[in-house]
């Protein structure tokens, strides 16, 4: 009978912790026959990996860009030997372990070009043939409180855009877009109230006009050089009526914000992955289908500011 190893996590059922919490639990050891080893580790890490491939030219070279960085890092000897060796007799043995998870870690996170794990890995070490290895992924959440970030959150945010279009010899008149929203920091389950203002000066027709809750996601590779690769993923998107051309059109929408990872907090340990997110107005305009967007930065976090604890999320109306 092979060696086996069981994990008890003291939140065993979901595996999942939040910064600032003590992760503990024990390991249960079980051999068939005495076992000669040099000792038994346990590490406790966190990692993040990035990694993609940017083709070039017509011959399409491609370059493996990656990069990793080290969040957490805790080794725990559960047994040492005396000497070079020591001999573990037949049975169950069982060995207690704790690791204080920082508030600075990064949550764990999946995403289109990398990734942060978390992983419990027990060793069995033996100079004289390959280690015996045993691993357990559990799963790292961070709170952000809104009342903790900057009072600027609290107040509405605005953001306006002005465009006038070539129709030779001569140039239109503008086309003006203003987004704005009451504040900038949400929870998921909450409203994200827009109001969005069109006046049409032009003789462009709009085409379409989208409003969108985006997640851009920053990489940063080491090898062969240093990179940054952005992703943007539209995590709600909602589709409006088209305005009539040279018309003043207002439109009032609100964004429901799924449940998302946090914003990535400026006192982060992890440099290789950032998470932020923007609400984005898109109109297509003309013929060409020309693009215009406005974008207003907002944070999202998991702790409500206090002007909304007195009111339930939607989640929690549903519920």
């Amino acid at each position: 009978m092979p060696t086996t190893c069981k994990f008890r996590l003291r939140n065993d059922t979901n595996k999942v912790y939040y910064c600032g919490e003590k992760l503990d639990g024990s390991v249960e050891l079980t051999f068939s026959e005495i076992k000669k080893v040099n000792g038994i580790k346990l590490i406790i890490a966190g990692v993040a990996h990035v990694k993609w491939i940017q083709h070039r030219g017509p011959n399409r070279y491609s370059t493996t860009f990656k990069g990793s960085e080290a969040c957490l890092h805790s080794e725990i000897d559960l047994l040492r030997a005396d000497g070079d060796s020591m001999d573990v007799p037949a049975g169950k043995h069982t060995y207690s372990f704790d690791c204080f998870l920082p508030e600075s870690l990064p949550a764990t996170f999946e995403g289109k070009h990398g990734r942060i794990q978390y992983i419990i890995t027990v060793i069995l070490q033996r100079s004289w043939k390959a280690d015996k290895i045993f691993t357990i992924e559990f799963i790292v959440l961070r709170n952000v409180d809104l009342c903790a970030e900057p009072p600027s959150i609290r107040g509405p945010a605005r953001v306006e855009i002005s465009k006038a279009f070539r129709c030779w010899p001569c140039r239109t008149g503008p086309l003006t877009v203003t987004l704005q929203t009451s504040a900038t920091g949400y929870v998921p389950g909450q409203r994200i109230p827009l109001v969005l203002e069109i006046n049409n000066g032009s003789n462009s027709k709009i085409q379409s006009i989208h409003l969108k809750l985006v997640m851009v996601v920053s990489y940063t590779s080491d090898t062969p050089r240093v990179k940054l690769k952005v992703d943007r993923e539209d995590v709600v998107r909602v589709e409006l009526d088209q305005a009539d051309d040279s018309d003043e059109v207002k439109y009032e929408e609100n964004l429901i914000v799924p449940q998302l990872p946090a914003t990535s907090g400026s006192d982060s340990c992890c440099k290789k992955i950032k998470i932020e997110y923007e609400l984005e107005a898109e109109l297509e305009v003309g013929a060409v289908h020309q693009v215009l967007k406005l974008n207003i930065p907002v944070v999202i976090g998991t702790i409500p500011l206090n002007s909304d604890r007195r009111e339930s999320t939607i989640m929690e109306l549903e519920t």
